[in-house]
């Protein structure tokens, strides 16, 4: 089974990025995503969900220490789907 996300836009405020560049946000969240979409089960989870428009505002964990803010956009949009293991 595979999987297709597509993201339209992520808007984000500017005084989120900190000194990451949009670029490096991009990175990490594709990263993140793809790996917790190639996680064991998460194809079998997301079965049958189909087309989504939008997902529902899920809040982002505070930031820990080196952590990417892709990675925490990515964390938000995996608990969206419902996706197990996305807190």
């Amino acid at each position: 089974m595979s999987i297709v996300l597509h993201i339209d836009r992520v808007v984000v405020d500017e005084c989120l990025l900190g000194k990451e560049t949009g670029a490096a946000v991009r990175a990490a969240l594709e990263r993140e995503l793809a790996a917790r979409l190639a996680s064991h089960g998460v194809a079998g989870s997301l079965s049958g969900i189909g087309s989504i428009d939008a997902l529902p505002a899920v809040p982002m964990a505070p930031a820990r220490p080196r952590q990417h803010l892709g990675a925490r956009i990515a964390a938000a949009v995996a608990q969206g789907l419902a996706v197990r293991g996305a807190k």
